[in-house]
């Protein structure tokens, strides 16, 4: 499959992929600095979307850094993935459609990889999400501490963790996105943040930060426990935004994924 270079400047360039990992076909996004340095590899920056395949109720993640020129700034190449089902970023222990870290680690990845010019390592793959794929950007980065550089995550899915909710609701949301507790244990950042964190090296590779409201006593929760477990991170804790792509508060984010070492 060759996916190809965008042919206008700020172009959104658009593949249909599909994966074994998903129960069907799904659209990856991505976009480039307007100039392309040949012989040059770039860092990538993965937009990772809160929802399924064409809901967009929080807003369009990919579209708001072309807004904000992320690309051109911090010559950077964007990359949105898209899912068939709403994701939580992990592999379901039952349903084989529903392989959502694999499909993100095993397909869009090396599809990625192999058709741009975009570096390998792990500095070069940083993470951006909020809500569900706020939790994750910190899990990917927790379980994968050799494959992504950094992670921002912004007002993230705490609650089915750490955090008020009903136990009724937090097990049905666990047996229908995780199949099940003990499979649910092995993404649950709690747990992560008790085990893999050190791996993560003397350096702040987490930003994490949460407004006011029903989110924040479990994010307040996990930067207590990572404080706990000497993970270095950067913490805010802000006044109420809105729930969405658009609510300001992706500059932060970006410029701490993305600033020069």
């Amino acid at each position: 499959m060759s996916l190809g270079l965008g042919e206008t400047a700020r172009e959104i360039v658009e593949h249909r992929i599909s994966s074994p990992y998903q129960a069907g076909d799904t659209t990856l996004r991505v976009l480039l600095p307007d100039r392309i340095v040949e012989g040059r590899h770039y860092r990538t920056l993965y937009v990772l979307p809160v929802r399924e395949e064409s809901d967009e109720r929080h807003g369009q993640g990919l579209q708001e850094v072309r807004d904000l020129d992320i690309a051109n700034r911090y010559d950077v190449i964007c990359i949105a993935p898209a899912f068939f089902q709403m994701p939580w970023y992990n592999d379901h222990a039952s349903d084989s459609k529903r392989q959502d870290e694999s499909y993100f680690l095993k397909t869009v990845i090396p599809l990625v990889e192999e058709n741009y010019p975009v570096r390998t390592d792990a500095e070069g793959k940083l993470l951006l999400g909020f809500s569900k794929s706020g939790w994750g950007a910190i899990s990917l980065l927790l379980r994968h501490p050799d494959t992504f550089g950094k992670a921002a995550a912004w007002d993230t899915g705490i609650r089915v963790d750490l955090g008020p909710m009903e136990e009724g609701d937090r097990s049905e949301r666990v047996m229908k996105f995780w199949g099940g507790e003990e499979n649910f244990a092995r993404y649950r950042l709690s747990n992560l943040v008790d085990s893999p964190g050190s791996k993560l090296g003397p350096d702040a590779r987490i930003f994490y930060y949460v407004p006011a409201g029903v989110r924040a006593p479990g994010g307040a929760a996990l930067h207590q426990q990572m404080i706990e477990n000497e993970v270095p991170h950067r913490y805010l804790f802000e006044p109420p935004r809105r729930h969405s792509w658009t609510s300001g508060w992706i500059p932060e984010a970006v410029d701490f994924l993305l600033e020069e070492d």
